[in-house]
């Protein structure tokens, strides 16, 4: 991906999470079995997931921004546009996921079970979303544009290396 994650990646694969876990969960619960339940504590591993890849992002931002003085290591900077791509898609899947779960628990509000499933799920849902966002952000504070080239500027007008 030469310009890397864009909105309409997260766009197709949250739309493919969507439909297959719908179709999924529908012809599961069809058979009798509950549709899996969803947790706080899976909403709280998402908004952290967030919160790390944001704080791993600031850094590269305030470099770039020139408020840090020290630059990160070409280790960290690496890791830290992976991970915000890995965040924008994978939140894209488990958005889709969720509503998946939403969609099949809309079915049946009467139950508590399942009112319970539907709201989580939704809480759930929004929060994966913020995690594709978050990944979007930080993967553009990662980008190096031509002429942020470090090597390319020397400040001297020669090039070539001292």
């Amino acid at each position: 991906m030469k310009n890397g994650v864009q909105v309409g990646h997260v766009a197709v694969t949250t739309a493919v999470a969507l439909v297959l876990s719908y179709v999924l969960l529908r012809v599961w619960s069809g058979y009798g079995n509950a549709i899996p339940e969803i947790t706080w504590f899976t909403v709280a591993v998402i908004v952290l997931i967030g919160a790390l890849v944001l704080a791993g992002g600031w850094q590269i931002r305030s470099y770039r921004q020139r408020r840090a003085t020290r630059m990160p290591s070409p280790q960290v900077a690496r890791r830290t546009v992976v991970s915000a791509q890995a965040s924008a898609l994978v939140g894209g899947a488990l958005a889709g996921w969720y509503g998946g779960h939403v969609g099949v628990a809309l079915s049946n509000l009467d139950s508590d079970r399942l009112r319970q499933v539907a709201l989580v799920g939704a809480v759930a849902a929004i929060a994966s979303l913020g995690l594709s966002a978050v990944g979007l952000v930080v993967q553009s504070w990662c980008r190096i544009d031509d002429d942020d080239d470090d090597d390319d500027h020397r400040g001297d007008g020669d090039p070539s290396p001292a």
